[in-house]
Formats: C-alpha cells, structure tokens, sequence
C-alpha cells in the first residue's frame, strides 16, 4: 500500500488544481471539485497529471513558461504557509494542552494551558513532534498521562477534544477524525467538539482551554441548584467531575420537570373532580353488589343508598 501524504489545493485551473504537499512537492491533479484551501490526500510518489501535448512548439512554450511562473509564486510563499498556524486543538483530562497546527494539520508548537499540563509537557519531546500529525502529538501526550496516572486502564476515562482551523468544514473533519482515532482506546470516552476560532479566544480570556469550556457550558445550561453557576468556579475541575456534575445537573432538572408535570396533572383533574366527563367517555355506572337483596316496593319511603356517596372517581377527587 502506497503511503499517503496529505496535500492542500493552493489554485484552480478549470480541469486541473495545483496542490502543495506536505513534504514541499507541487503537484498538478485532476480537479475533482477542490476549493483553494481544501486538504486532500495523495499518494507520496503521485506526480502530475499528464497532459495531451500541443502541436505547436510555441504554445507548448508559453504554456510551460505560465505554469512555472505559476509555480515560483507558489513556491515563495510555500515554506510561509506551511509554517503559519491556522488552527488549534486542545486535549483535556485535568491537564490542558494546545497544539497549534498548520494548514495540513502538522504541529507547529504545543503548549501548556493549566499547571498540571507543564508537567506533562515535560515528558513530551516537542521538538520531535513539530511538524508530525496532530493525530500522532495527541496519541503521544495521551501515554504520557497514562505514565502519570492521570488515565487508568482499569477505569473508564473522559477525554475532551476540540479542533479549530482554517474553514468550518475541515473543522469539522479534524474533530471528527481525532475522536475516532483516540476512541479506538477502549478505556477512554472521547468526547470531540469543533469550536470556532473566537470560542477559542473565549476559554483563553478565562484561562482554560476551548474543550474545557465547552463542557463547563454545558453544565451551566443544565444548572439546576438555586445558587448562580460561575464558570470560572469549574476552570480547574478535572474533566471527569464536570462531565459527572452535568449528568447529575441534568437528571434532576429533569426529575423536576416531570414533577412539574405531575403536579400539574393532578391540579387539571381536581378542578374536573370527575364529574364532567368528555363526550365520548361516559362515566360507567357502579353495578350493584350481587349479595345486596333488593330493596321492598310496598310504598314506604326508600332512603336513598350514601354507601358510595364521596368516593373518589378514578383521575379527580370526590365531591
């Protein structure tokens, strides 16, 4: 199987689109409907496409001579883009990490967001990993927390992901990717969130990470206690306790709204108290009790029968 090599569409030309490879290789695929900007993958030893040649010398000439300079304005602003951030992902247990990446998702820098994850930075080679795939930095920090213990084999383990870049799409595909690929760790519940790049801004105005606030949110929207829910009280909560908190938040919200519901129920038949039915469903007559003899015809004054007189009806109350 060929090794793939991921690659980003730096122009379009009617049938044909420009790619820039991550190892620094232009290349000239057939356009399968790119938009500048989009990340693809291509096989390392692809080259470009071959194309029927002209008949005359001059235009094969200044067709050669328009791609080149094509590909030296390319060229000169190659390294830059390749070496320019465009996005962040963070990984969140108790520790905090960032990893900022470039357009083909490579690490340019990582860094430490609480003070729990300066420790782990440390077990991390970061200069070996500038410039890998986030995919391989995150799987790298995560043994390093197994080594710390912050990740327990015997135990399930909560891990947050968030991925923010270039476009909402390739968002969305860095996000989804990375929870997949640390999902396949069966001790670990990977949750994966793509953010924007202002939610970034947002968690680092309040010292924390995009992931970590946006669970922390979360658990403020399923805030069910009566005093006022603070964010920043969680900053420094592990990823587990918020995740649990919300849970608990979120089952008795609800077990409030059913009681709610319940309540209300009960309100709506004592105001009916079972006396005016809905057409269509009749109140049933009692029947009478087969070893009750019947009452004499002689004339006398029949008293009337209180035996069920105040007895509640099903759904309301009595009169």
């Amino acid at each position: 199987m060929k090794e793939q090599k991921s690659a980003i569409i730096v122009e379009i030309r009617g049938a044909f689109a420009a790619a820039l490879r991550e190892d620094g290789v232009f290349v000239r695929i057939r356009n399968a409907g790119y938009e500048i900007g989009e990340s693809v993958s291509l096989e390392q030893d692809e080259l470009p496409e071959k194309i029927a040649q002209p008949k005359r010398k001059r235009t094969r000439f200044t067709a050669y001579a328009g791609m080149a300079a094509g590909f030296l304005l390319l060229l000169l602003g190659g390294f830059k883009g390749y070496t320019t951030p465009v996005g962040v992902v963070s990984l969140d247990v108790n520790p905090s990490i960032e990893y900022s990446i470039n357009y083909f998702d490579k690490v340019l820098g990582i860094t430490a967001v609480n003070d729990d994850a300066e420790h782990i930075l440390a077990g991390l080679d970061e200069a070996k990993l500038r410039y890998r795939s986030v995919d391989e930095a995150v799987e790298q920090t995560i043994l390093v927390l197994r080594e710390n213990g912050y990740l327990d084999e015997t135990t399930e383990n909560d891990v947050v992901i968030s991925a923010a870049s270039y476009s909402a799409r390739h968002t969305e595909q860095v996000a989804e990717r990375l929870g997949e690929r640390v999902g396949q760790q069966s001790d670990l519940t990977v949750y994966s969130v793509a953010v924007s790049s202002g939610e970034v801004q947002s968690a680092h105005d309040l010292g924390t990470s995009a992931g970590k606030l946006n669970i922390i949110e979360r658990l403020g929207e399923n805030w069910n206690e009566t005093t006022s829910f603070e964010p920043e009280d969680w900053v420094e909560k592990p990823v587990r306790e918020i995740i649990r908190e919300t849970k608990e938040q979120a089952n008795g919200k609800q077990s409030g709204q059913d009681q709610s519901k319940a309540t209300a129920g009960g309100q709506a038949n004592a105001v009916t108290g079972g006396e005016n039915q809905p057409q269509g469903q009749p109140t049933q007559p009692k029947q009478p009790d087969a070893t009750q003899q019947p009452q004499p015809t002689d004339g006398t004054n029949q008293q009337p029968d209180t035996t069920h007189q105040g007895e509640t009806k099903p759904g309301g109350k009595g009169p």
